[in-house]
């Protein structure tokens, strides 16, 4: 069994200045109030609503649980019409590359696309930023704004990319000398050092294995739900930095981890072919 943490020795010297600390903390502190706050749609928790108004060259809008996060679609007025819907959008992402930008409050950007998956058997939004990948949902259009909801914690299905993202991350984790205990997220330095933390490991992995970095991708994902599950209550900000900076963490928990990640993607796939 991978190591338990005690409440008393976890991690509280957490890096400050980190928007994605940020961004999940607030969203964490709303959670509850989401219900309560869409009396349109009673959203389930972790779910987060945002409206975009449209403007003469894009949609642009934020949650108004988590004020100073912006949130666009460079979609202008002439390419939307007068009235435009739903259908209109999905639409325009099927036959254009639509993109966008994700503004932090400090005036900070980074690029958003948007593109069509059928991930769940029907057609979906998908929204790609540095935060993650996120589908939009619960979405509405009027006559001059966008309304949807996000997951924080969505993730594609299980593929046998993200098992070898796996194999790939225990290859760079193979043996205590190659493991780099002190986790600061910056991973340049792993890069160039070959001494891998469990999340620059991982960063690495997906890379090479799927060509892409994707925060929220399901080999990551289900790595943090397992630590999740082994250690209950841990109040991580960053759940991967903070397990494996955790001064009782050893490398054989690393290696449980990791193992334990890999059994629950290729049960997932298991299930899935027997539908």
């Amino acid at each position: 069994m991978c190591g338990y943490i005690p409440k008393w020795l976890r991690y509280s010297q957490w890096p400050c200045c980190q928007f994605h600390i940020i961004f999940f903390v607030a969203l964490l502190a709303v959670c509850p109030l989401l219900a309560q706050g869409t009396p349109d749609d009673e959203l389930p928790d972790d779910y987060l609503p945002f409206t975009l108004h449209q403007l003469d060259d894009r949609l642009e809008g934020e949650s108004e649980f988590l004020k100073g996060y912006t949130i666009s679609m460079d979609l202008s007025r002439e390419t939307l019409g007068n009235q435009w819907s739903t259908e209109t959008l999905f639409a325009l992402v099927r036959d254009f590359d639509v993109i966008g930008t994700l503004t932090y409050p400090d005036g900070r950007t980074t690029p958003i696309s948007y593109e069509i998956v059928h991930y769940r058997g029907t057609e979906d939004i998908y929204m790609k930023s540095s935060l993650g990948y996120f589908l939009l949902e619960y979405m509405t259009a009027g006559c001059c704004d966008l309304k949807f909801a996000i997951y924080w914690w969505y993730h594609p299905p299980a593929t046998e990319t993200d098992v070898q993202i796996i194999l790939k991350t225990e290859q760079l984790l193979s043996g205590p000398d190659v493991w780099h205990k002190d986790d600061d997220r910056e991973c340049s330095d792993d890069f160039e050092n070959n001494l891998w933390s469990l999340f620059c490991a991982l960063k690495y992995s997906s890379l090479e294995i799927a060509g892409e970095y994707n925060h929220h991708n399901t080999a990551i994902q289900t790595t943090r739900f397992v630590i999740d599950k082994i250690v209950p209550d841990h109040e991580f900000a960053h759940t991967l930095m903070d397990y494996n900076n955790a001064p009782n963490t050893t490398h054989e928990d690393i290696l449980c981890v990791l193992a334990l990640s890999k059994k629950r993607i290729r049960r997932e796939l298991l299930e899935t072919r027997g539908d």
